[in-house]
């Protein structure tokens, strides 16, 4: 086994039958911070669902016990490549909801006494929730302020804002604009030692790199299927002592199970049996690259996602390195070290709306606008947040010719 080998594009590519379209041929998709390709396992699962057995799942018949066996077997696989325990996960309709659902729960450890701890760097759906809760419940709602000049987030700034009150820290593990990895296993260390609840939203880190849960050992962390390659959920851990603190969102007949207990909308049965697709996905990627192995779905996950990383931070650099050349500002750190391949960038000379359409005109695809970070672009000073930012965010199976194209646009423009 080559213990260190290069991501296979034209494997990678295979696995996905978007590449396999007419789109046109030539369309580059750098809009993956917003939602990610789906693999054609999970595609396969979803299709059978549908067409084989569309029921309600679980009940006596043989259509009806299939459905149910599917959606155990999707939310099983699930955990298997988080490597935790299959009831520590809700599978929301999306992270929004999730982190909605968990904010209305932790009233029962949030009082008028305790302060809650929420990053300026954040998407607004790890923002809004935790500031409603305060208003709610007349608790300190104390936001986090990011560095004017760089957006980051100083250690020593949120070692400065804790004290006995804190009852909750929410952070993000990667900004879905600054791109940088936050030291979150840092953050929750600090949290501990006050007794503090930490809440990691892992929405725009875990398309560049797979969560590892048993590293970390949040109390909470959440991350969107829809944009790891599978259907359009929300997947939420939550840590079973945080978890029966918590005020159930369920109907009162299900609060004995743990998995129900914050499962406010009702599960998307299709979706969830689906999500078995991603665990073959990753099965076959890492035989594919590391030949036959024994090791447990979550090892072969890192493994996996580890090759996928490496990928993406290769084919960012020269964008990085060339945008350095150019006439344009980056928001975050201009090269690769500590971030993930997720730029943010803006024009003094053009909007980000024109930056976006011309990239489109070469059949590119790259979004523009706040991405729900207006906050943070508001503390950084961009002078406007709604056409915000041009935002190149990559995955795996970006290649080094599209990359280019993406330069020469930018290039050509100035």
């Amino acid at each position: 086994m080559n213990p260190s080998p290069s991501l296979d594009l034209k494997f990678v590519r295979s696995c996905f039958p978007a590449f396999a379209q007419e789109l046109p041929a030539r369309t580059a998709f750098f809009e993956n911070a917003g939602g990610s390709y789906v693999a054609g396992a999970v595609l396969d699962a979803l299709t059978h669902f549908y067409t084989a057995n569309k029921v309600q799942p679980y009940g006596a018949s043989e259509i009806c016990a299939a459905a149910g066996e599917q959606m155990d077997r999707g939310r099983q696989v699930t955990a298997d490549l988080l490597g935790v325990p299959a009831e520590t996960l809700t599978l929301g309709p999306s992270t929004t909801q999730n982190i909605n659902t968990l904010a209305v729960a932790c009233a029962a450890i949030v009082d008028a006494h305790a302060k809650v701890i929420v990053s300026e760097q954040d998407h607004e759906a790890n923002i809004g929730a935790w500031e409603r809760l305060c208003r709610r419940t007349g608790a300190e709602f104390v936001l986090w302020e990011v560095d004017k000049q760089s957006g980051e987030l100083s250690l020593s700034r949120f070692r400065e804002l804790l004290d006995a009150q804190v009852k909750l820290v929410c952070v993000t593990h990667s900004s879905n604009i600054i791109g940088s990895v936050n030291l979150v296993e840092e953050v929750t260390a600090l949290a501990r030692k006050h007794g503090a609840r930490v809440v990691i939203d892992g929405v725009s880190y875990a398309p560049h790199r797979w969560p590892d849960i048993a590293a970390l050992q949040p109390d909470a962390y959440c991350f969107s299927a829809y944009k790891t390659y599978a259907t359009h959920l929300g997947v939420l851990y939550t840590a079973p002592d945080f978890a029966e603190s918590l005020d159930p969102q369920c109907h009162y007949f299900n609060r004995d199970f743990l998995q129900k207990r914050l499962d406010a909308a009702g599960p998307d049965h299709a979706s969830i049996a689906a999500l078995a697709g991603l665990g073959e996905y990753f099965a076959a990627s890492h035989r594919h690259h590391f030949g036959e192995s024994a090791a447990p779905p979550h090892e072969k996950a890192q493994a996996v996602s580890a090759l996928m990383h490496r990928h993406e931070n290769e084919l960012c650099a020269p964008l990085l390195e060339a945008l350095r050349e150019m006439p344009y500002q980056i928001i975050g750190r201009n090269d690769m070290r500590g971030r993930e391949a997720n730029i943010a960038l803006f024009s003094e000379k053009h909007s980000s709306a024109e930056l976006s359409a011309a990239l489109a005109h070469e059949d590119i695809a790259a979004g523009h606008g706040h991405f729900y970070a207006k906050r943070l672009l508001d503390s950084v000073g961009l002078r406007d947040s709604e056409d915000g930012v041009l935002r190149i965010s990559f995955s795996h199976y970006n290649s080094a010719e599209e990359v280019e194209r993406v330069i020469a646009v930018l290039c050509g423009v100035g």
